[in-house]
């Protein structure tokens, strides 16, 4: 399926959820925030919510250090 994530083309090859695709793309689920579309998701409500084609996926992922 065909995505946008942070603004770049993505083919994504999972099922359509945000766990697969955060599997896909390597990231950290503890840190990691989403947006579908221009809407924050919660990470509580991320096994309800499906990617459809043609979504775009904002993903900030929190990195701590000093």
């Amino acid at each position: 399926m065909k995505l946008t994530v942070n603004g770049e083309p993505h083919e994504h090859q999972g099922n359509g959820s945000i766990d697969a695709l955060l599997e896909e793309l390597g990231a950290n689920k503890a840190h990691t925030a989403l947006m579908v579309n221009g809407e924050m998701v919660p990470s509580n409500d991320w096994d309800a919510t499906t990617l459809k084609e043609n979504d775009a996926v904002e993903m900030l992922v929190f990195v701590g250090g000093g």
